[in-house]
């Protein structure tokens, strides 16, 4: 015989519902509320225990019911008083809570309603200004991470391709090829060991505190002197170099002060055109030295004045020109080690002015 199936056989057993847990956030601001008010309570019990000592009175029934009397309604209107402050700081704090996590998810444009007026209006101010800043970083980290490629693989290739060309026995190549490809390979090697140097400055300059190698030397000699360093540059691009400097001492590191200088003659070469100009100036006033290094370029877009001198930041996206965002920062860092300022004033079309004053003491 066939064995019948029973009623609770066949029907399949009913699923509890799952109670919907509460956000963690929720779950731990409730405790965290719930824990006050058992505090309060415990508070009110002390004091009434203490009160009852302080009189030598024997607390008996009457007492215990007269405590319990005074501790109900406080504890219906402490757990309504946290009940009502937990839903209403749950809402910001969730949001803020939601929003660190997208910014620990990599997300850095997440920004919060910090005109508002509420409790966490100040945290909601900083925590837009960390998410911009994070964004700057992460934007600059980029930029820095597909120039030094770009910085990088250009020379490599140019070092790799020329060498086998010279190592191909077949080759038939003339002595003056010959010598052309080995100026190349030389100037691309130059140009990857410049690129390790101004990288490990930087770290150098960065965890540097204060001059210690100073010495007395002449200010104005020096800048001639990297005048004349960069005379081919100059003359190549057929640029008119003006000098106007006053004589004029300065106590620091010569060499970092030489690195300075180089680096913004280099950068008003570099930008610009044939035919322009070049003046560089110096300045020796009460209490101060001012340094003038100008050019007659292509300027600097308003929007670049304020990050030209961070680490990595290119005015050229393209990356027609060589370099990595370095020397500006590297220039100013020295700037700051010898207690000076350096500035810029630019306008489109018409040049740049680069302007350090050092004290003079």
């Amino acid at each position: 015989m066939r064995k019948r199936k029973t009623q609770t056989e066949a029907l399949p057993l009913k699923k509890k519902k799952k109670k919907e847990e509460l956000p963690p956030l929720r779950k731990n601001l409730s405790a965290l509320l719930t824990l006050q008010t058992f505090f309060v309570l415990l508070a009110v019990a002390a004091i009434a225990f203490a009160m009852a000592m302080m009189y030598r009175t024997v607390i008996t029934a009457n007492h215990l019911y007269g405590i319990l009397s005074m501790m109900v309604p406080i504890v219906l209107l402490v757990s309504l008083i946290n009940a009502s402050v937990s839903r209403f700081m749950y809402k910001y704090l969730n949001d803020l809570s939601k929003a660190m996590s997208k910014v620990a998810g990599g997300d850095f444009s997440v920004r919060l309603d910090a005109e508002q007026k509420q409790p966490f209006r100040e945290v909601y101010r900083d925590f837009n200004t960390m998410a911009e800043e994070l964004g700057g970083v992460e934007m600059l980290k980029n930029d820095f991470v597909n120039g030094y490629a770009h910085e990088l693989r250009t020379p490599i290739t140019s070092i790799n391709g020329f060498a086998e060309m010279l190592l191909k026995e077949d080759a038939s190549l003339s002595e003056e090829e010959r010598r052309t490809y080995l100026e190349i390979i030389a100037s691309e090697s130059r140009r990857l060991a410049d690129l390790a140097s101004n990288s490990l400055l930087l770290s150098k300059l960065d965890s540097q505190k204060i001059i210690t190698d100073k010495k007395t030397f002449s200010l104005d000699e020096q800048l001639r002197r990297c005048c004349i360093l960069l005379s081919k540059q100059w003359t190549e691009k057929n640029l008119s170099l003006e000098t106007e400097l006053d004589p004029a001492s300065f106590t620091g590191d010569e060499d970092l002060m030489q690195h300075l200088w180089i680096n913004l003659l280099s950068n008003a070469v570099k930008y610009t055109p044939a035919g322009g100009s070049v003046t560089v100036t110096l300045k020796n006033l009460p209490g101060k030295l001012s340094v003038c290094v100008a050019d007659t370029g292509k300027g600097i877009a308003k929007e670049d004045l304020d990050k030209i001198f961070d680490k990595y930041y290119q005015t050229d996206k393209s990356h027609s020109k060589r370099g990595l965002g370095l020397g500006l920062a590297i220039a100013k860092r020295i700037v700051q080690l010898c207690g000076g300022e350096i500035s810029v004033t630019s306008t489109p079309g018409e040049g740049s002015a680069f302007t350090v004053t050092l004290p003079n003491r």
